[in-house]
């Protein structure tokens, strides 16, 4: 008989143990915050619940594939962008480059980020689809030598 209140007891300190963890854990998680989005921040909910005021506006013609340029330095084949891969929002957009050229700016957010597979292949044409300040843009980026000053 006298080891079912030692069972009792070891049970009764597991729980006690288990729900200090739980404690300190729940405080621990409080002390580190996430970092606040920003108003211009868009998310499934908020394209959902826009209804009409997304307008969806597609630029045709936006900068023009360049051929070969003749650079001084060293050259890369790309696009000069540089976006946060967690929201996907553009974070740079190089001078004199094909993102520049085809009218990508800073705080885009890319709404098709699988463009970027073919980034790298010049002459290739990407459809990228951004949010611009509640407005849905679709630019005509085309892959090309990036020279590097």
């Amino acid at each position: 008989m006298r080891m079912v209140p030692r069972a009792v007891a070891a049970m009764l300190s597991g729980l006690l143990h288990l729900l200090i963890l739980s404690f300190l854990v729940h405080v621990a998680a409080g002390l580190v915050e996430p970092p606040q989005p920003s108003n211009l921040e868009a998310t499934a909910d908020k394209l959902r619940g826009a209804g009409e005021r997304i307008a969806r506006v597609e630029l045709l013609g936006a900068g023009h594939p360049t051929s070969r340029l003749a650079c001084s330095g060293s050259s890369y084949v790309g696009v000069g962008v540089l976006a946060d891969p967690r929201t996907e929002r553009i974070i740079l957009v190089g001078d004199d480059t094909p993102a520049s050229r085809a009218g990508l700016q800073r705080d885009d957010i890319v709404l098709n980020p699988n463009v970027w597979r073919d980034s790298h292949r010049e002459g290739a044409l990407l459809q990228v689809q951004v949010l611009r300040e509640g407005v849905t843009m679709v630019l005509s980026v085309h892959v090309s030598r990036i020279c590097i000053e």
